[in-house]
C-alpha cells in the first residue's frame, strides 16, 4: 500500500464544471455508491468542522477509512493520506523528541512511517472497534508518538553501536554485581562490555535494560521479534551478567566508584 496521495478522480468528478463540494443529490445517495473523490471532499469539509470543535457529520470520513483499511482500496488510501498527512506532520513537528528526526527531510519520512504503522496496526477486524473520527485520529496521533519514540531509540542505538566498534577488547577475570551497571555512565558501560556481547540481541537488550531502563516485560512487548517471551529476556540477561562478572575492566570501574 502506498503512503502518498494521488490525484485520480472518479467519473462523475472528472466532468467540467463539477462542484467543489458534494451537492444535495450526492448526500441523498447511499455512501456505498459514492466515488472516492466525492467522499474525500465531504470528509475534508467535515474534518475541518471537527477540528474547529464544531458539529460534524463523520459518516463520510468513517466510510473513507473503511474503504482504505478494510477494503484496502488504494484510491481511498491515497485520499486518506492527502487528507491527513498535513495534520500528522504538524503533530510530528510538535513532538519534543522529534527534533533530530525532522532535520533529515522536514519530517516527511516520519509521516510515511506513521501511516505505514497505522495501516499495519488497524486490521479489518480492529477497524470495527473505532466508531468515531475522534477515535481514529487519536489512534493516528498515538502512532506518531510510537514512531518518533522508536526512531529516536533506533538512532541512539546506532550511535552507540558505532562507538562500540571502535573500542578495544579487554580480557576477562573477576566480579561485580548487577546493580553496579545502573551506576555506570553509558560510555564506561559500553567500553567495559564491548567484547562481551555475542549477538545483536545482546546489544539491544543491554541498551534497553540499562540505558533506557525498560523492564523485561516492556522489552518483550516492544521487541517480540527478538525476545518471544519474558523468560528469553531473563535468560539472555543472566548469561550476559555471568560474563560481565568476569570482566577485568568492569571490575576496575567498580573499584573507582
Amino acid at each position: 500500500m502506498e503512503f502518498r496521495g494521488s490525484s485520480s478522480h472518479g467519473e462523475s468528478e472528472s466532468q467540467p464544471g463539477a462542484a467543489a463540494q458534494p451537492d444535495r443529490d450526492d448526500r441523498l445517495r447511499p455512501l456505498a455508491q459514492w466515488s472516492v473523490p466525492a467522499l474525500a471532499r465531504a470528509c475534508a469539509e467535515e474534518t475541518s468542522r471537527f477540528l474547529k470543535q464544531n458539529r460534524a457529520d463523520e459518516r463520510y470520513c468513517l466510510e473513507l477509512f473503511r474503504r482504505a483499511l478494510v477494503l484496502r482500496d488504494e484510491e481511498a488510501w491515497a485520499a486518506l493520506y492527502q487528507q491527513y498527512a498535513p495534520l500528522v506532520l504538524s503533530w510530528v513537528h510538535q513532538h519534543p523528541a522529534a527534533t533530530s528526526l525532522v532535520e533529515r527531510d522536514g519530517g516527511q519520512s516520519v509521516v510515511n512511517l506513521v501511516f505505514a504503522k497505522f495501516s499495519q496496526a488497524l486490521t479489518p477486524t480492529r477497524v470495527e472497534q473505532f466508531d468515531s473520527l475522534a477515535a481514529l485520529l487519536k489512534y493516528l496521533k498515538m502512532c506518531v508518538h510510537s514512531v518518533v519514540t522508536d526512531e529516536g531509540r533506533a538512532q541512539q542505538l546506532q550511535q552507540l553501536e558505532q562507538a562500540l566498534e571502535a573500542l578495544e577488547h579487554e580480557p576477562a577475570v573477576a566480579d561485580p554485581a548487577e546493580e553496579v551497571l545502573t551506576q555506570l555512565s553509558a560510555q564506561d558501560l559500553w567500553q567495559a562490555i564491548m567484547e562481551e556481547l555475542h549477538s545483536e540481541e545482546e546489544r539491544v537488550l543491554i541498551y534497553l535494560a540499562y540505558v533506557q531502563g525498560l523492564k523485561p516485560s516492556e522489552i518483550c512487548l516492544r521487541f517480540r521479534h527478538l525476545f518471544p517471551s519474558v523468560n528469553d529476556v531473563y535468560r539472555l540477561k543472566r548469561n550476559m551478567l555471568d560474563r560481565l562478572r568476569r570482566n577485568r575492566r568492569l571490575q576496575a570501574l567498580v573499584k573507582g566508584l
